[in-house]
């Protein structure tokens, strides 16, 4: 059955080699575990991320607009594949074709992604180390790792942001907007703004989400929301 499945690249392969119009390598790269909204040409859609890194907590991520044949794709799990790369020439390539080609040789290694253990809805508890006590509207955090992106409320404004990079326990955000009305106590709302901005790392103990500041100080603790 796996003869079979490789004989046709097999001869494909062979047919451009016989032309002289390919140039193949053999590359290693690990895959991100989760796709992203991208613009393929065509229209949107979404596209597989991976690197050449060998430590994907550092990965420079980039999008991959071209299929890997035999590649098995898994939300929330990261791979590190091999990948017999086909280069042909572009003389002999039509426009709005790709001239790479890419086939999965084996998969190295492949693990579940530490970050997903925060995607969740998060009911903030502290800022600064001190309890949140008496407000009308208690803030929130949604953390949504498979669209790189955050949402929740200040306790008085609604808020939405990308995070622009994240591994285990770091964590970097994009430009937080958020709507403008003015409640009759700003106190919370503008003390959990002021943290949020000031987060760099993170720890998750149980159903408890903290979060700190460059210089190691917590600046929020969450729980998980029912």
């Amino acid at each position: 059955m796996t003869l079979l499945k490789t004989i046709p690249f097999f001869i494909f392969t062979m047919m451009l080699s016989a032309c002289g119009t390919s140039k193949q390598t053999t590359e290693t790269y690990w895959v991100n575990s989760a796709k992203v909204n991208c613009d393929a040409g065509a229209g949107k859609t979404t596209c597989l991320q991976w690197s050449q890194t060998e430590n994907y907590e550092n990965a420079e991520w980039s999008n991959l607009y071209t299929p890997i044949k035999g590649f098995n794709f898994e939300p929330g799990y990261l791979q590190k594949i091999e990948v017999l790369k086909t280069t042909l020439d572009k003389s002999s390539t039509p426009a709005d074709a790709s001239s790479l080609h890419y086939e999965l040789v084996k998969v190295l290694e492949k693990k579940q992604d530490p970050k997903l253990a925060i995607h969740d809805i998060w009911v903030a508890t502290h800022i600064n180390e001190e309890p949140i006590t008496e407000t009308p509207k208690v803030p929130t955090l949604e953390i949504n790792t498979t669209k790189m992106q955050v949402y929740g409320t200040n306790g008085c404004n609604n808020y939405t942001g990308q995070i622009k990079k994240i591994n285990s326990d770091t964590i970097n955000f994009g430009a937080i907007a958020s709507t403008k009305k003015m409640c009759m106590d700003m106190t919370i709302p503008d003390r959990f703004d002021k943290a949020l901005q000031s987060i760099a790392t993170y720890k998750k103990e149980n159903n408890t989400l903290s979060f700190f500041n460059a210089l190691g100080e917590e600046v929020l603790k969450f729980k998980k929301g029912d």
